[in-house]
């Protein structure tokens, strides 16, 4: 099980900074959010090496949603 932020837009198996916990990974992209204005950072999440990369939470100017399907819920 690993937590990685990532700019919007790069391919899944594309990770780049690994978090171990799910609140590093969150704090982390607000942080990175908040240093690069518009931008849009993933917290993705993944299971085991053999499961698919999912998006958890987007961070974008310093706000927090989390992704549940197709939708989309402020934090």
């Amino acid at each position: 099980m690993a937590w990685w932020i990532a700019e919007k837009g790069n391919p899944p198996e594309w990770f780049g900074r690994t978090e171990v916990s799910e609140a590093s990974a969150k704090s982390g992209a607000v942080a990175r959010s908040l240093q690069n204005p518009h931008a849009c950072f993933q917290v993705r999440y993944r299971v085991n090496a053999n499961g698919r990369t999912e998006v958890h939470w987007e961070a974008v100017d310093g706000q927090l949603v989390e992704i549940v399907g197709d939708d989309r819920r402020r934090t």
